[in-house]
């Protein structure tokens, strides 16, 4: 079984500035930072899906359609539960929530059954780190500067579980340009 999600990614160069500008924090967390190539935003997660259900599974993808996504990741926040440190983007984007829920309705149209979980958009940039509590720090900490993200594309993702932790590939992506039918990344 294939573990898969639907997924925003930043661009390389962007990625490895909010590493960057994260660092310290991280450190102080004593937490895992993320690999930039991993740095993603959920839109939709669909689980566990048989390898012979994948053509199926992009296809339902393609016939998304929706516009480029810009992101303003404007504070750090800390969540115990899961131990991660994120990016996490205070005014919810339209254009976001848009193509996560039209993706979710293609995914069911196609019998598929997606996570019905809001999208929420934050970028997981450190993992495992120690409570949080210890640095009476008040979460969310807001940005000096907000940092701006566009992604013209959203993956297909696949997450895979090493020793080392996850890790992502990017199974397929398409083009978000407005109201026409997406296209395939050329080859």
């Amino acid at each position: 079984m294939l573990r898969l999600f639907f997924a925003l990614q930043p661009p390389s160069p962007q990625a490895m500035e909010l590493l960057a500008r994260t660092a310290a924090m991280a450190a102080q967390l004593h937490a895992q930072p993320v690999a930039a190539d991993n740095l993603h935003a959920t839109l939709c997660f669909v689980g566990a899906v048989a390898p012979e259900r994948l053509d199926a599974l992009k296809e339902a993808a393609a016939t998304v359609r929706g516009r480029p996504v810009d992101l303003r990741f404007d504070a750090l926040d800390y969540w115990a539960e899961p131990r991660v440190l994120c990016a996490t983007a205070g005014d919810r984007c339209q254009a976001a929530n848009d193509l996560s829920r039209g993706i979710s309705a293609a995914l069911v149209a196609a019998g598929f059954a997606p996570d019905r979980k809001p999208f929420r958009p934050h970028l997981t940039l450190a993992r495992k780190g120690r409570t949080a509590d210890a640095m009476k720090v008040d979460w969310p900490c807001p940005f000096a500067s907000p940092f701006d993200v566009r992604c013209d594309r959203f993956m297909l993702m696949e997450s895979r579980r090493e020793e080392s932790g996850s890790i992502y590939s990017v199974q397929e992506s398409w083009a978000l340009d407005g109201d026409k039918s997406m296209r395939k990344r050329p080859d």
